[in-house]
């Protein structure tokens, strides 16, 4: 039985149309969501519901501590991530998304829709990225 562990989990963005990835650094967590349409083709004197596959889409989200100098400087993926870097809602970027390893990954072109902070007082300050999908999701193993 194979068994994944996330502790090895990667999360990488291209910071800039075209850039390298670049992996984003403090990753708490991440998730991603794959779902389809389903179109109804049922017709009248059957009792049964039938359906067919529509559209399929994905989307995520990567929860971070947040460090400072991650938010600066052309050289970290969350520089090009806050909505001042221009990045969030502008264009696609890719997505990386490793489970344990270099083999395991979900990767496609992403739209980043959210960049939130949040702070408390007996805590770390935490971030999170959130991203709609933009064509085909991909797996790799």
């Amino acid at each position: 039985m194979a068994v994944l562990t996330g502790n090895n989990g990667v999360v990488k963005f291209d910071a800039s149309v075209g850039g390298s990835l670049v992996t984003v650094v403090n990753v708490r967590n991440f998730s991603i969501d794959i779902t389809a349409d389903t179109i109804e083709t049922s017709a009248m004197g059957v009792d049964v519901r039938t359906y067919v596959k529509g559209m399929s889409s994905y989307s995520g989200s990567a929860d971070i501590y947040v460090d400072p100098a991650n938010l600066t400087g052309g050289a970290s993926a969350i520089a090009g991530l806050v909505a001042t870097g221009g990045a969030v809602g502008d264009a696609t970027v890719t997505v990386e998304l490793y489970l344990n390893d270099s083999s395991n990954k979900f990767s496609g072109e992403v739209i980043i829709t959210g960049f939130s902070v949040s702070s408390a007082m007996d805590g770390l300050v935490e971030g999170t990225i959130s991203f709609q999908g933009s064509g085909a999701c991909t797996f790799t193993a």
